[in-house]
């Protein structure tokens, strides 16, 4: 977990020092992330890995044969548009995540 990254997505610990600060977020991550929630996550991970494969088969099966792109085409676009979406949708649920459990340590 890459400290320095990770606090300028949580203000509200902008107030505290910042050993305090990393060791609230270091809780927040291993509540958000440990072995209580750990089907929780692995189900929210599969959801949207299948939404995603679905997206992609219905771009590729029938968007892109009614749009008439060609096939080096459509990949490029699901390599520009389709994975960086699913990354940026995969950090922000973390975010989410350790947003609330650490609503939890926060007084």
């Amino acid at each position: 977990m890459n400290f320095k990254k990770l606090i300028r997505h949580f203000p509200e610990l902008a107030h505290l020092p910042v050993d305090e600060q990393q060791h609230l977020l270091t809780r927040a991550h291993q509540d958000a992330f440990s072995s209580d929630n750990k089907m929780r996550n692995w189900r929210s991970n599969f959801i949207a890995a299948l939404l995603m494969t679905s997206l992609c088969f219905l771009f590729v099966l029938v968007i892109r044969p009614a749009l008439g792109i060609s096939q080096q085409t459509s990949a490029i676009m699901l390599m520009i548009i389709a994975f960086p979406a699913y990354l940026v949708i995969q950090q922000q649920r973390v975010i989410k995540q350790i947003r609330t459990s650490l609503k939890k340590f926060l007084p």
